[in-house]
């Protein structure tokens, strides 16, 4: 009995060891959804009304090992992230200090932007679309610019 109780462990032991290694995999494959690509704003909810970027603007996000960064329209900026599954976390933003009068409304649209990427709790991704999102609801959503 003792040699079969053995065996019995050693199997719980061994599913219990791939059941973890899968679950790793798909947090790891999660965060791999967001490196590889310079992600570039395609809209914004603001106020629960989604929002093209101003033209000649340009609001980007490259996400690499913990640290996210790119343009907000004007300014380059930069923050950290984390991400769990689904899952993501991006702490505040900091930023080049730079101040544009053009096109009208560029400032206002960078303050948003930034002020967006603090509040999302989720993110999914759909081949060359990705999704920040707050609940249920979606406030950012980037086409890939470029792939590794």
């Amino acid at each position: 009995m003792n040699e079969q109780q053995d065996r019995l462990k050693i199997g719980i032991l061994a599913i219990a060891g791939i059941g973890f290694l899968a679950i790793l995999g798909v947090a790891l494959a999660a965060g791999d959804d967001l490196e590889g690509a310079t992600w570039v704003v395609d809209a914004l909810v603001v106020d629960g009304t989604s929002l093209e970027p101003l033209a000649g603007t340009e609001l980007s996000a490259l996400f690499d090992d913990g640290s996210v960064n790119g343009v907000a329209g004007c300014n380059s900026y930069f923050a950290s992230y984390e991400v769990d599954g689904g899952a993501i976390a991006i702490g505040p933003a900091g930023s080049t200090m730079a101040f544009c009068v053009e096109p009208e409304g560029i400032m206002e649209q960078e303050i948003a932007y930034l002020t967006l990427l603090g509040t999302v709790d989720s993110f999914s991704r759909d081949g060359d679309q990705l999704q920040l999102r707050r609940g249920d609801d979606v406030l950012i959503t980037y086409g890939a610019a470029n792939s590794e």
